[in-house]
């Protein structure tokens, strides 16, 4: 797939993945359940056992059996005519009870540790399977049902046609096939933590869901990582629920998530059903609490001067075998082919073998002049900043996009706050030309696609503007997209 470049305005713009901030708890649903809330209004039958004088302090005994009573809200869920099954499992045995009229089942005196699920639990119910258990100390558990909520519109067919929702809670997916997956945008209404989790029976273990995350915003977004874990699994088992989560600033309220779910199944049959929730954490300390400030390392030489009749010339503007003429069809399809790593001289090298076989620059065979990226130069195809202020031109300037929001780090498996500041108006600055052009390392490179895929500079199926690159013709694959502000000294 060929990736457009776009204008520095426009990317600026669209760029915020990560947020921070405080919000609200309109739905919130604990990995350790508790008993729901008790209304004080409605007046509460004493049990059995219950002590007669109010006052007196002695604590009701826990009921001997091991019990399960479901809830629709604060009041003990009636199944009427539904057939309902609360199950006691363990790694010996499973237990089956009835739920009762009252919205109980008792399976009598166990001993042990036991996952409590249910079976038969009507459509327009959820729960999450593997939230509750009964042990030896507490085995008359309370679970607490949720009603299945809507999208509010869209069709989910597609990154451009999602199902929009609002609001937290839980929600249902139909996946139709092992390829197939539903779109979803949600935009939270307030700041904090958010987390997106699949409840999947994972003591059925048939079903492995798993999400894809996008990144960008509701105008440009593209694809980051699939995750089929991170939420309640068995050891060994197939079924391994997926846990994704969020993060809001209160200044950034209104922007947008988009990911898709789907779904594996052992069986390989088809569709089922993924339920899976959208659950406020809490409040968002500020994405900056975890700021990694990245100094250089590998900054050691400094770039030669222009040379007499030589001209800079992007790498947009070179190609595989060499061609200058701009009306050739292989002028302007660019990838990253043309570009080398340099073992020998630790830098990027234009890399032709028609060019620089003979090796006469002295770089090695094929080696042609050493990559530059252009720190304080106002880049061409984009006329609006350097990469060296990564700001925004007509916004005041005083957004520095150089501190990088919503960099994944997998050894860590979170979010930060990569401050690429000093890195580049220090360290690459101080080992710039007069023109304000640097030698291109390995870390130096990591930080032009990473900078290039957090503002969004390249997407796809975007109007051409004038001036910018895809208005010029240029495409660019994947691997090229880091190089949008390097280039080579070339004969003029």
């Amino acid at each position: 797939m060929k990736k457009k470049f776009i204008i520095f305005i426009t990317a600026f713009l669209s760029s915020v993945m990560l947020f921070s901030g405080c919000g609200f708890g309109s739905y919130i649903e604990n990995s350790k359940p508790t008993k729901p809330t008790v209304d004080p209004n409605v007046p509460v039958k004493p049990n059995p056992g219950d002590p007669i004088d109010p006052d007196d302090p002695t604590p009701t005994p826990q009921n001997p059996n091991y019990t399960v009573t479901l809830y629709n809200g604060t009041q003990p869920y009636i199944p009427g005519d539904e057939e309902i099954t609360v199950v006691w499992k363990n790694d010996y045995s499973a237990h089956r009870v009835l739920l009762g009229e009252d919205g109980k089942a008792d399976a009598g005196e166990l001993d042990g540790d036991y996952a409590i699920y249910l079976e038969g639990l009507p459509s327009e119910f959820t729960y999450n399977p593997s939230a509750y258990t009964a042990t030896s100390d507490d085995h008359n558990v309370s679970i607490l049902l949720t009603k299945i909520r809507s999208h509010e519109s869209g069709g989910g067919t597609g990154i451009w046609d999602c199902y929009k929702v609002r609001y937290d809670g839980t929600y249902r997916v139909n996946v139709t096939s092992a390829s197939a997956v539903r779109y979803y945008e949600y935009t939270p209404e307030a700041a904090g933590v958010y987390s997106v989790v699949s409840w999947v029976n994972a003591y059925e273990n048939e079903v492995n869901p798993y999400i894809n995350i996008f990144n960008g915003t509701i105008a440009f977004k593209w694809f980051d990582r699939r995750l089929d874990g991170g939420g309640f699994s068995l050891e060994g088992g197939y079924t391994k629920n997926f846990r994704h989560q969020y993060s809001v600033d209160r200044t950034e309220v209104g922007n947008t998530f988009t990911f898709a779910i789907g779904a594996e199944t052992k069986s390989g049959v088809y569709p089922v059903k993924i339920d899976f929730a959208i659950t406020y954490e809490g409040p968002y300390q500020s994405a900056d609490t975890d700021v990694r400030v990245i100094r250089a390392t590998e900054a050691k030489q400094v770039a030669a001067e222009k040379k007499a009749g030589q001209q800079f010339v992007y790498a947009n503007e070179l190609s595989a075998s060499g061609i200058k003429d701009p009306d050739d069809p292989l002028f302007k399809n660019f990838d990253a082919s043309v570009i080398r790593y340099n073992d020998n001289t630790g830098f990027y090298h234009y890399y032709s073998e028609e060019l620089y076989g003979d090796n006469h620059l002295k770089y090695g065979k094929n080696f042609g002049p050493i990559l530059c990226c252009a720190l304080t130069a106002h880049l061409p195809s984009y006329t609006i900043t350097t990469l060296y202020n990564a700001n925004a031109a007509g916004l005041g300037g005083g957004s520095n996009y150089l501190k990088l929001y919503n960099v994944w780090l997998e050894s860590e498996q979170k979010y930060v706050v990569m401050d690429y500041t000093s890195f580049v108006r220090v360290d690459y600055y101080d080992k710039a030309n007069r023109e304000g052009m640097c030698y291109v390392t390995k870390e130096l490179k990591e930080f032009l696609m990473t900078f290039a895929e957090r503002q969004s500079l390249y997407t796809d199926s975007v109007c051409p503007l004038d001036g910018t690159p895809e208005g010029l013709g240029y495409t660019a694959k994947q691997d090229a997209l880091w190089l949008f502000a390097c280039g080579v000294y070339l004969p003029a």
